[in-house]
């Protein structure tokens, strides 16, 4: 477990009710009245930004589908269901995510269930957590996490037995895009022809990576950032953030709750960031390539998710210079440390050069998440910045 948020105590575990999801208040509604109208479809795409809770949705409404004494706005909590899905063991909600071979494991191929008890753990400890910190939950090391045709395989035999305790089967697919090309096939299969009583809901922070034709089988449900005032109230009650902390988390966090606990959880990680940024454009300002290998050599020997940090911190900089090159101050958040660096690097970042600016950043962070080397990535990076920057 290399992510320090996931060392949770079990009497602080999340269990997902929909008053656990932080915001979409007028989206859990529309969710509740559909189960109440009993106009469930056989097949949901949940989709949304990191963080701000996708995953949190589907296990709150699978939840609701399968309580048996539901109270209108939430599951009741106290029947065997809920106290089942409160350990996710309940016979009747299945879960695919995105696995591979750890060093331990002497089978060919493997699939969700060799990892089913590192994935409830995951869920209790944070189910807003990102694909990332999953294959660190379960050291993959360099590996990346697939869903394999011999996955489809077996959800397909899980499916066509009865229900155990419900009348419904509900199966939640996270990060289906992780499918191979014959896996989906099946999938699609699947959802064009569902078993009985089966509700499918697949999760994703990607839905334009998936096969088009399982996208429109899909009612499709939008997860939008969660707003100021919502993630402000989860800092206050959740984390006791003391007040005077809590404009800038928000500000920080961009709507992702996620990133609102890794700035909680790490508060060196933002002074980091801020002097290897700062430290790197400047290299990139005078084209010496000396300090620009130095500085993203120095990255690259992160973890994925500090290098893809770094890169966040990247873009949110960029955002906050072009703003305050277009004379906008009153709509620019910087911390004390940035109030020297940000106004002179702003007049660099420009409206001819933002948006390739900006598309470098992300493509470094896609590629980082790929499994890309940092090495290549940050360096490449820093070049075409530097190019940028010396027009």
């Amino acid at each position: 477990m290399a992510v320090s948020y996931f060392k949770t105590p079990e009497h602080r575990f999340t269990r997902m009710y929909f008053r656990d999801i932080i915001g979409q208040e007028a989206l859990k509604k529309k969710l509740l009245q559909t189960v109440n109208e009993n106009r469930v479809s056989h097949a949901w795409l949940f989709f949304g930004p990191e963080g701000a809770g996708a995953l949190p949705v589907a296990l709150a409404f699978s939840r609701y589908i399968l309580c048996t004494a539901k109270n209108g706005d939430d599951a009741c909590g106290t029947c065997p269901s809920c106290n089942k899905v409160n350990k996710y063991i309940h016979p009747d909600l299945h879960f695919v995510y995105p696995v591979n071979k750890t060093r331990n494991m002497d089978r060919d191929v493997a699939t969700s269930e060799d990892f089913i008890a590192d994935w409830r753990n995951f869920l209790l400890r944070n189910p807003y957590g990102r694909l990332t910190q999953w294959y660190d939950f379960i050291d993959l090391e360099n590996k990346q996490g697939m869903i394999s045709t011999e996955e489809s395989k077996k959800l397909s035999a899980k499916l066509s037995l009865k229900s155990f305790e419900s009348d419904f089967k509900v199966v939640i697919i996270w990060q289906p895009e992780k499918m191979n090309d014959q896996a989906s096939n099946k999938l699609l299969k699947l959802i064009e022809e569902p078993p009985a009583m089966t509700i499918f809901m697949l999760v994703t922070e990607n839905p334009e990576q998936l096969l088009g034709t399982v996208r429109s089988r899909c009612i499709h449900v939008k997860i939008s950032r969660i707003t100021d005032l919502a993630l402000s109230d989860a800092l206050k009650n959740k984390h006791n953030v003391a007040n005077d902390k809590i404009a800038d988390l928000v500000r920080l966090s961009d709507g992702s709750y996620l990133k609102a606990q890794e700035l909680i959880a790490d508060t060196d990680e933002l002074d980091y960031n801020f002097i290897k940024f700062r430290d790197l454009m400047r290299g990139c300002f005078k084209g010496s390539i000396s300090e620009m290998m130095k500085i993203t050599e120095e990255i690259s020997a992160l973890t994925r998710e500090k290098q893809k940090s770094f890169l966040e911190y990247g873009l949110r900089t960029v955002r906050e210079s072009v703003v305050l090159h277009f004379d906008t101050p009153g709509i620019v958040f910087i911390t004390e440390g940035e109030k020297e660096f940000t106004p002179n690097f702003a007049p660099f970042v420009t409206g001819k050069n933002v948006i390739s600016f900006s598309n470098e950043l992300n493509k470094a962070i896609a590629d980082i998440e790929r499994n890309g080397n940092g090495r290549i990535v940050l360096l490449d990076l820093a070049l075409k910045i530097s190019g940028l920057l010396r027009k």
